[in-house]
């Protein structure tokens, strides 16, 4: 079994992994002058990819495909040995953007990436190459970085929202997605996954493939004109090289919250309760299988490091799996109310009258009797996937609003398969931690406002609290 290299180490300090061996690799900001060499090896790799057959696991189009590919593709001259879902080649549709997934999100793409990194560091003949990161959390990297918006760099990709192409900043109605507070505020490892997973991961492709636009555009992979390019959907972002640097910066800021205090991690029993596959193929052309047990494992003891994070995130002990930073804890959670909404968005907006605390004096008592924290959840109903995002926000009793976080719908109709969509019911859970914005007296609402006012209908079925 072929497994990631133990250790982890950050800037300045130096971590020596579990073989004694210390951390080579570096991921940089794409947009600093430090990254330009890792970014043209990528495009090296990239082009000795694209001439590979897609039968082959180091190719460009096997490598996508194992994120995810269509179900079906009538004529497929990128690949034509996969045209519906029985040619599905070993490892290929393994993404966690299904049913029951969920809690494997940050986990499955930590591995996917990393053997990804493997390979480019190989093909490009790039020794030290590690995996550069789109930061377009930070205001001053909101514009795609350069060279994938040259359309002569095999970096460049047609179906994305043309602005971002055209070197135009990330638009301001999506600075609520890349709030770096409301993400790192989180206290339990499954609602940060949710919410890291919502915003800014399913924001961003949503935005890139120029979904909240509605822009029409040929899209390869499906082979037709979609509504929407490559990132907007599931079964074709792993195609665009941007992907990549997207989820270097998911990884990124997972590392971010893990150093935080608020930084947790699952325990192995929760991750075993939600079966999911783990396969890949390693830079040799090899097949890796991981158990969820060796997946747990391996996460935790990578062979790179962030330029920007400044301190120390340690790995597993040998043999006793002690963790040494970012506890491993159980974070169960128990019911304190829920209600059957029912209601619909209107005019873009919904107000939720919350329920009272049942069996507390007041809300200052619950808080301060809470092992962890408090979760909103809420859970919406939709016909076909919404183009719209959301805002979620907690109005207290004198009008004062604040933003809790967000509600986006990437990958929402992946999970409608088998049906016609538009003509099917989905659903999503969104949770929120709001133990320190709800107000001691527990007067408050839960409002939902539309973020580009597109009319599209949204029903809040049920919301619940939950403390942990």
């Amino acid at each position: 079994m072929k497994k990631l290299i133990s250790g982890f180490l950050l800037i300045v300090i130096i971590l020596v992994s579990l073989n004694g061996q210390a951390s080579q690799y570096i991921r940089k900001n794409a947009s600093s002058e430090a990254a330009k060499e890792d970014v043209k090896a990528l495009a090296v790799a990239l082009d000795k990819m694209r001439e590979l057959q897609c039968g082959d696991p180091l190719s460009w189009y096997s490598q996508g495909a194992t994120h995810s590919i269509p179900d079906r593709i009538n004529s497929n001259p990128l690949c034509p040995s996969y045209t519906k879902k029985s040619d599905l080649k070993w490892g290929w549709d393994t993404c966690t953007h299904k049913d029951g997934s969920e809690i494997h999100f940050l986990i499955w793409h930590r591995l996917y990436i990393a053997h990804f990194e493997k390979i480019v560091r190989k093909l490009s003949g790039k020794a030290d190459f590690a995996l550069p990161y789109w930061n377009y959390i930070n205001s001053d990297n909101r514009v795609i970085p350069n060279d994938f918006r040259d359309d002569g760099n095999s970096l460049f990709e047609m179906a994305r929202l043309p602005s971002l192409n055209n070197g135009s900043k990330i638009e301001s109605f999506m600075d609520n997605n890349l709030n770096i507070n409301n993400l790192m505020k989180n206290k339990v490892y499954a609602v940060f996954n949710n919410n890291i997973d919502t915003a800014p991961h399913g924001a961003m492709h949503g935005y890139i493939g120029g979904a909240y636009e509605g822009k029409q555009m040929w899209n390869p992979i499906y082979q037709n004109k979609e509504q929407y390019g490559l990132m907007a959907h599931v079964a074709s972002a792993g195609f665009d090289p941007i992907f990549w640097l997207h989820h270097s910066n998911i990884d990124f800021l997972w590392q971010a919250w893990e150093l935080s205090p608020n930084g947790k991690r699952p325990t192995l029993e929760v991750l075993e309760a939600a079966p999911w596959p783990y396969r890949f193929y390693d830079e040799n052309g090899n097949k890796v299988e991981y158990t969820i047990k060796e997946a747990y494992e391996a996460v935790f003891n990578i062979d790179y490091k962030y330029d920007q994070l400044q301190s120390e995130i340690q790995s597993f002990s040998t043999g006793t799996h002690k963790m040494l930073v970012a506890q491993s804890v159980s974070q169960e959670k128990s019911l304190v109310w829920q209600q059957e909404v029912g209601k619909p968005t209107k005019d873009n907006v919904l107000i939720i009258d919350a329920p009272a605390i049942p069996n507390n004096k007041n809300m200052e008592l619950m808080l301060l009797d809470r092992p962890q924290a408090l979760v909103i959840e809420l859970e919406v109903t939709f016909s076909g996937q919404p183009k719209d995002a959301y805002n979620v926000f907690i109005v207290d009793g004198n009008g004062s609003k604040t933003l809790t976080g967000v509600m986006t719908f990437f990958g929402a109709a992946h999970h409608m398969k088998g049906h016609e969509e538009g003509h099917v019911i989905g659903s999503k859970t969104f949770t929120y931690d709001v133990s320190s914005e709800l107000p001691a007296d527990g007067d408050y609402d839960v409002v939902v406002e539309s973020q580009t006012n597109k009319g599209e209908e949204l029903t809040v079925k049920s919301m619940s609290l939950y403390r942990y």
